[in-house]
């Protein structure tokens, strides 16, 4: 029996969450040790939900920061949501207005990813709908439940586990697979440079600094592609 679209999303992300928890148990461990409440993290989950701005935006914060600072960084981390938004344009043809909201609000590089590798395997744009809300699902769970277990627990866990280590895992897992071209390993390349030459610049901006370069390059580098 073939199981439901939405059932095969959660199925298909269930694997990638091994990556997610880890992550999920630092962002929670480290909006304890800055002093926010349960119901701050939770709040920020739910209005953000976007694991790397709010732990750059949480570490900006316990920095000390500008708010102008934290606000930009978290802006330019979740500028690559656009381009998914774009790429999803026609899930939301002829959708009300809340189902656009919670198609976009569901978009994490996660969701996208699974959903980018499995369309192909329904016909139907309302099955594939229906797998990425699967998948969605499955995701938003264990990110809000590995974050109220890091917020609760994260603080007592072994300093030998490197609970923080799952973060840079968790992207390189996301990123390294997607370096299937020459411009997505130049830009790599350049934004990582970018970051290691101006790690040194107060309130973190080198961040900044970094994404612009990736962002600048990869627009160079496909102009030629999308002209």
């Amino acid at each position: 029996m073939t199981p439901s679209p939405f059932l095969a999303g959660i199925r298909s992300m269930l694997p990638i969450l091994t990556g997610v928890v880890p992550f999920g148990l630092v962002m929670g461990s480290v909006t304890a040790s800055a002093g926010l409440q349960l119901h701050h993290s939770f709040f920020m989950n739910f209005l953000i939900f976007a694991g790397a701005s709010q732990l750059a935006t949480v570490d900006l914060l316990v920095k000390q920061s500008s708010l102008v600072v934290t606000v930009l960084t978290g802006w330019i981390i979740n500028a690559r949501m656009l381009l998914y938004s774009a790429a999803m344009s026609s899930f939301g043809k002829g959708k009300s207005l809340p189902m656009k909201a919670l198609i976009s609000y569901c978009i994490t590089d996660q969701s996208y990813a699974v959903l980018m590798a499995n369309k192909d395997r329904f016909e139907s744009e309302q099955d594939q709908l229906k797998f990425y809300f699967g998948a969605a699902l499955a995701m938003i769970s264990g990110w809000q439940c590995s974050v109220a277990m890091g917020f609760a627990f994260g603080n007592v866990a072994p300093e030998s586990w490197s609970l923080d280590f799952a973060v840079p895992l968790s992207f390189a897992a996301l990123t390294i697979p997607a370096l299937k071209s020459r411009p997505h390993i130049v830009v790599a390349i350049l934004s990582s440079l970018a970051m290691i030459l101006f790690s040194g610049l107060p309130y973190n901006l080198g961040l900044i600094v970094a994404s612009l370069t990736g962002i600048l390059a990869g627009a160079f580098l496909t102009k030629g592609q999308t002209e």
